[in-house]
């Protein structure tokens, strides 16, 4: 009997996403209704100059408080991204 692995999907990747940062973001939303830039600002910061949270965490931070970002805001938070992505 032959088993046929073509049909199996991909597990899920692994989102490693910054507590400390997810945390900020969810104080700031409760608190005013969408994340300062600040927080912005200071991920970048610790991903591009201080090299102290990968740009893969990063990014994965930046997707899971996307639920947090008013429309208005979507903008810089396209750039921030783009900034931590491009290193």
């Amino acid at each position: 009997m032959r088993i046929d692995f073509s049909n199996t999907t991909p597990r899920p990747q692994f989102q490693a996403v910054n507590q400390k940062y997810l945390k900020k973001a969810e104080e700031w939303y409760r608190r005013r209704g969408d994340i300062e830039g600040c927080w912005y600002e200071s991920l970048r910061d610790d991903v591009n100059l201080f090299k102290d949270i990968s740009a893969k965490d990063g990014v994965d931070t930046m997707m899971a408080v996307k639920k947090y970002v008013r429309e208005g805001s979507m903008g810089f938070f396209n750039h921030v991204l783009e900034c931590i992505k491009r290193g």
